[in-house]
């Protein structure tokens, strides 16, 4: 088993080389998001797994209630905002997963489990 830490935007392995991809509570952070499914789809074997946990938007507004401080909310800018599962499940259509290879859970109220196979 072998760990990489890489830009998601532009991962450094070969056309279906991989055999599975974890991004755990990150895609909110990554900056481009469609290059980002484009990429994962590109590395992954046929068969190849991807696995990811996220947020929904309302994750962030429920932070910002808890704290009772609007103002310090995680900026637009700062964080991709999922405003709901059908937005993550056409990125990762976009980036080439087809719709029926695509499990994603709600946990709670805003957590996201993304399952993806290629």
């Amino acid at each position: 088993l072998d760990l990489v830490r890489l830009d998601v935007g532009q991962i450094p392995m070969r056309n279906e080389s991989v055999d599975c991809l974890h991004a755990g509570a990150a895609m909110h952070c990554w900056p481009d998001l469609d290059a980002a499914a484009k990429e994962i789809y590109r590395v992954l074997k046929p068969g190849g797994r991807y696995f990811a946990t996220t947020f929904l938007s309302t994750y962030f507004s429920m932070l910002s209630s808890a704290d009772g401080a609007a103002a310090s909310a995680p900026s637009q800018q700062a964080f991709q905002y999922f405003s709901s599962v059908d937005s993550l499940r056409e990125l990762l259509e976009r980036g080439g997963f087809e719709s029926e290879k695509i499990q994603i859970e709600i946990l709670g109220s805003a957590c996201v489990v993304i399952r993806a196979e290629k």
